[in-house]
C-alpha cells in the first residue's frame, strides 16, 4: 500500500479486519475504538479512501462502510492480522522467547475455530506438536487465540495451530466492573475477625488500611488457611497480610488488568483513583463476568 498514508493504510487494514470477523458494515466509531483514533478523523479518512474506490458506504442508522474487491485486492491478503510490536508466544502458562510477527486465518469466514499460521522469529524446536499455545492480545482488536500445535516448520519460520478459542477483549475501564461497596480490614485486627468478615462479604480478600486510610497490604483466604496449617488462630492480620501489594489505576482499561494479573500470578487488584487513595478491588472473577468467554486466559 505505498501510494497510503500511514493512517489511510491502518484504517484501511482496521476496516477489512473487522469486516472480516463481522461480516456486516461498519461503524467509523468501532473503527475508531480498535485504533483508539479520534471517530471525526477517522470519518474523514474513510472518505478519502472512498474517493480512491477501496471503501463503500451506505447511509442511515443502519448503514456503515466496508472494503470493496479493490480494497482487498489492494491489500493482497486481507486475512493476515497486521502485528506492529512482535508478540509473546506462552506454551501452557509460560512465555516462550518465540515472538508471533503476524498471523494469517486460514480460513477468514469462520474465525471463531479455524486453523492460523504465525510467523514467528525465535527458535522453534521449543514448540511441539501437541503444546497447548497462546497468544495476545493483539494490537488494535486486541485478540485473544489459544490453540494446539499442529505443525512447526523451522526452515519456513512458522507454526499452525488449531484454534480452540479466538476472543476479543472489549474496551472497558477498571472502575465500571468493580463492586461499588469497599470492604477493608485493619492491620491490628485478629484473624478470627478478618475471616468473619470475609465470609459475612462472600469475598475471598480484602485490602489492609491503617487509620488514615492508607494501604498496607492484602490478605486473602489462602493467608488465613497458611495462619490455620500454622497453628496461629490468634495472630493478627498484620502477621500473615501481603505487604508487596499490585495496584491498578481505576480509569486503566481491563486488558491491563489482564496483563498484570498474568505476569504477576495474582487473582485480585488494589483499583487506585487519581490521587492514589484505594476505591476497591478488582478480582479474576470480576472481568471474567464482563467477559465471556474469557477462562482460557487463566487455565490454558
Amino acid at each position: 500500500m505505498q501510494n497510503l498514508s500511514s493512517t489511510q493504510r491502518e484504517i484501511l487494514l482496521a476496516l477489512i479486519e473487522l469486516y472480516n470477523r463481522q461480516k456486516k458494515m461498519i461503524k467509523s466509531k468501532e473503527v475508531a475504538d480498535m485504533i483508539s483514533k479520534d471517530e471525526g478523523t477517522v470519518r474523514n479518512i474513510i472518505l478519502s479512501l472512498k474517493v480512491l474506490g477501496l471503501v463503500d458506504s451506505k447511509p442511515g442508522p443502519n448503514g456503515g462502510y466496508l472494503p470493496t474487491l479493490k480494497a482487498y485486492e489492494f491489500v493482497k491478503n486481507p486475512s493476515i492480522i497486521p502485528i506492529l510490536d512482535k508478540l509473546s508466544l506462552y506454551r501452557g502458562n509460560i512465555e516462550t522467547d518465540v515472538k508471533v510477527e503476524n498471523i494469517e486465518l486460514l480460513d477468514i469466514t469462520n474465525p471463531s475455530g479455524n486453523r492460523v499460521i504465525l510467523k514467528i522469529s525465535g527458535d522453534t524446536k521449543k514448540i511441539r506438536p501437541g503444546d497447548n499455545v497462546r497468544l495476545g492480545p493483539t494490537p488494535y482488536s486486541r485478540l485473544v487465540i489459544e490453540g494446539v500445535v499442529l505443525n512447526a516448520e523451522e526452515e519456513r519460520r512458522e507454526i499452525i495451530i488449531d484454534v480452540k478459542r479466538m476472543i476479543s477483549i472489549p474496551k472497558e475501564r477498571v472502575k465500571n466492573i468493580i463492586s461499588k461497596r469497599l470492604i477493608s480490614l485493619k492491620p491490628n485486627m485478629t484473624l478470627k475477625e478478618a475471616a468473619g468478615i470475609l465470609y459475612s462479604a462472600g469475598i475471598r480478600g480484602a485490602p489492609v488500611l491503617d487509620d488514615n486510610s492508607n494501604v498496607t497490604g492484602i490478605i486473602t483466604t489462602a493467608d488465613l488457611m497458611r495462619a490455620f496449617y500454622d497453628g496461629n488462630l490468634n495472630a493478627l492480620v498484620s502477621d500473615y497480610m501481603k505487604r508487596d501489594v499490585i495496584t491498578i489505576k481505576e480509569d486503566d482499561d481491563i486488558m491491563e488488568a489482564v496483563k498484570k494479573m498474568v505476569t504477576y500470578n495474582v487473582g485480585r487488584l488494589l483499583v487506585m483513583d487519581a490521587i492514589n487513595r484505594v476505591t476497591g478491588m478488582v478480582t479474576r472473577t470480576d472481568i471474567l463476568k464482563s467477559i465471556a468467554g474469557l477462562e482460557g486466559l487463566w487455565s490454558i
